[in-house]
C-alpha cells in the first residue's frame, strides 16, 4: 500500500476571532472546545489515515515552537517552517519537496489545520477514497456538501463521474465566493460543493503542475530542494522566499491543472470563521447559546458566550450576541456580523494600540 503523508498548513492570524486569536497565538493554537487546540484535532482525526511518524506541519517562522508543543509527537525535522508568508501554493510546494525526498511514491493529504469536522469517520472514508484515486495520477479535492446558500467559501462544481472510484467526480471548475443569488442558485441545482481547501497528491504530481503554471515559483525552489538536510537550508529557503510571489493553490494550480476530481463529503465540516461558527467545536445549550468558561446566561437565545477563568460574564435578555471576554479586551458583537470583526482589528491598528493586537 502506498505511503501516506499528512501535511497540515499553519494558517493565518485568525483575526476574526479576536480578543481570544492574537498575533502571537493563531487560530489554529486556540483550544476553542477547550479540549484541544485545532491544530492538534487536525492530526488526531486522521490518525487512522497515516501514522505519526507522517505528519508533517507548514508554519510561520514564529509560530513554530508553539506549533510544536501543540503536537509534540510530530518530528521535529517534519515541522517545516516559511520565513515569510507566501499563501498555500509555495507553503504546499515546499512540503511537497520535503515529503517526495523522504517517500518518493507518497500520497499527500493537505489539510487546513484550523477546521472542524464533527464526523471524522466520514471524513477519513472519503480521504481514504481520494488516496486510492491519487495513486492514479490526479489531484484530487475533498469537496463539502453544502447545507446552506453560503457566500464566504469558494465551491467545487461537480462534472461526470469518475469511473476509477466510487463516489469521485471530474471538477468541472472552480467558483470563486459568489454573491447571494448564485449561492442559492447552486444550493438548489445541486452538483456544487463547498471548497474546503483540502488536497489530495503525489507530490511530484503537483510539483509538475507547479513546474508548468508557475514557473517562476518552481525555479525559486530548486536550491531550498538540493539543500534539505545540509547546513545550507535556511539561507537557501530565505533567499528562495524573497522573491516569491504570494499565491493560492487555488488560483495558481488548481483552477487550471490537467487532471482534478473531487470526492463530495458530508462529515459536519466548518472552517471555524467567526465567532458564529464556535457551534461547530461547542455543542449548544437548549436555547441555541454555545457557552465557555464562566459563565452566566438567563433568558437568551442563540447567543455565544466565552471567558476564561479570570472573571464571571453575566448575559440576560440578549439573543443573537457573540459576548467574548479575555483579561486585557472585551468584544460584543451580533453573531450575524461577527465576520466584520477585523474592522475592529482594522480600527485598533490605526490606534496604534499594538499591545491588543
Amino acid at each position: 500500500m502506498t505511503a501516506v503523508h499528512i501535511v497540515a498548513l499553519g494558517g493565518g492570524s485568525g483575526t476574526r476571532f479576536w480578543p481570544v486569536s492574537r498575533r502571537s497565538r493563531p487560530k489554529q493554537l486556540l483550544a476553542l472546545d477547550g479540549k484541544r487546540t485545532l491544530l492538534a484535532a487536525t492530526f488526531e482525526r486522521v490518525e487512522s489515515i497515516a501514522p505519526v511518524s507522517s505528519f508533517w506541519m507548514v508554519v510561520g517562522d514564529e509560530y513554530a515552537e508553539l506549533c510544536r508543543e501543540a503536537v509534540p509527537e510530530i518530528p521535529a525535522a517534519q515541522v517545516l517552517t516559511e520565513p515569510q508568508g507566501r499563501n498555500t501554493a509555495p507553503a504546499i510546494a515546499l512540503a511537497a519537496l520535503h515529503v517526495k525526498r523522504k517517500a518518493e511514491d507518497a500520497i499527500m493529504v493537505v489539510l487546513p489545520a484550523d477546521h472542524a469536522v464533527r464526523d471524522p469517520k466520514a471524513f477519513c472514508a472519503a480521504l481514504k477514497i481520494a488516496v486510492k484515486l491519487a495513486e492514479l495520477g490526479p489531484i484530487v479535492t475533498l469537496g463539502i456538501e453544502p447545507t446552506f446558500a453560503e457566500t464566504g467559501y469558494g465551491y467545487i462544481e461537480r462534472g461526470a463521474a469518475d469511473p476509477k472510484a466510487e463516489h469521485a467526480f471530474a471538477v468541472k471548475r472552480f467558483v470563486e465566493k459568489p454573491d447571494p443569488i448564485c449561492a442559492q442558485a447552486f444550493l438548489a441545482r445541486g452538483g456544487f460543493s463547498w471548497n474546503a481547501g483540502i488536497f489530495v497528491m503525489r507530490p511530484s504530481a503537483y510539483l509538475a503542475e507547479v513546474q508548468r503554471q508557475l514557473p517562476e515559483l518552481h525555479a525559486a525552489l530548486q536550491p531550498v530542494a538540493a539543500a534539505i538536510g545540509t547546513p545550507a537550508y535556511n539561507d537557501a529557503l530565505a533567499t528562495a522566499y524573497e522573491s516569491l510571489t504570494p499565491v493560492s493553490i487555488d488560483k495558481g494550480v488548481m483552477e487550471h491543472a490537467a487532471e482534478v476530481a473531487v470526492v463530495p463529503v458530508e462529515c459536519g465540516w466548518s472552517d471555524v470563521g467567526s465567532w458564529n461558527a464556535l457551534k461547530a467545536v461547542s455543542d449548544p445549550d437548549h436555547a441555541g447559546n454555545v457557552i465557555h468558561g464562566n459563565a452566566v446566561v438567563v433568558d437568551s437565545n442563540d447567543c455565544v458566550v466565552y471567558s476564561g477563568d479570570d472573571q464571571l460574564v453575566a448575559v440576560l435578555g440578549l439573543e443573537g450576541v457573540a459576548v467574548v471576554h479575555t483579561p486585557d479586551a472585551t468584544l460584543v458583537v451580533p453573531k450575524k456580523r461577527a465576520q466584520e470583526v477585523r474592522e475592529i482589528i482594522a480600527r485598533i491598528e490605526r490606534q496604534g494600540w499594538q499591545r491588543y493586537l
